[in-house]
């Protein structure tokens, strides 16, 4: 789909040495803004994290991230559309240690498609400069409620840029963590398992028992290391 900013400018063969002085310094400050602009977002994550009591006012928090990743690059004119890219994030966010059951194949689709469609219409945004985008989303997986928060950033150049190749530098940060599920209301908590279960009350009866079997063995689990460390400390 295109390269990273820092590789396109270490490559530039214009041979008018103004020009290409020129489009290494407007290749800089696209890379600053794009940076600043995931730095801000990553430190408005971390403010969350830290202050779970005030953020779940507003939204479901996450209690610290598990996973992140940046990503940076232009995008070649008349390449495959950048909405690919951010489901392909997806996969490869989820797809570690994936049981491969039916269920769990069909429930990661459609979470994939609920996150590719809501970014769809910011990644087919044509209309010139910078533009952001902060999204997030809830989804039950590996028996815990997690929370995937998605930042894109973008600018479109006017014209055909600053080269006929490039049409546009695209950025997003994607981070996932995990919730604690006693911060939600029972509502919720039945809301996002039956969206994993299906709505059959049999069957999220039989998944709610199982996530409940899960968290005590692992709350037993976690008890018997503390016991441990406190007798050897003795």
């Amino acid at each position: 789909m295109g390269q990273s900013i820092s590789t396109v400018r270490s490559s530039l063969k214009l041979a008018d040495k103004e020009a290409r002085t020129k489009a290494e310094q407007d290749l800089d400050v696209l890379n600053q803004l794009c940076s600043s602009s995931l730095n801000e977002f990553e430190a408005k994550l971390d403010t969350k994290f830290l202050n779970p009591n005030a953020s779940q006012k507003t939204d479901v928090p996450g209690i610290r991230a598990l996973r992140k990743t940046r990503f940076h690059n232009l995008i070649v004119r008349d390449a495959v559309k950048p909405n690919k890219s951010i489901g392909d994030a997806v996969d490869d966010f989820f797809k570690i240690g994936t049981g491969g059951s039916n269920t769990e194949d069909a429930v990661m689709k459609g979470f994939k498609k609920v996150v590719t469609s809501a970014l769809g219409p910011f990644m087919g945004r044509t209309d010139v400069g910078q533009h952001k985008e902060e999204r997030y989303f809830i989804y039950v997986m590996h028996n815990a409620v997690v929370r995937l928060d998605v930042m894109l950033w973008r600018w479109n150049f006017a014209g055909k840029g600053f080269s006929d190749k490039y049409e546009s530098a695209l950025g997003y940060l994607v981070c996932t963590s995990v919730v604690d599920v006693s911060a939600l209301k029972t509502s919720e908590f039945l809301f996002l398992i039956s969206e994993y279960a299906g709505d059959e009350e049999e069957e999220v009866i039989k998944y709610t028992r199982k996530m409940q079997q899960i968290y005590d063995a692992a709350r037993r689990m976690k008890l018997d290391q503390v016991s441990r460390v406190s007798q050897d400390d003795e």
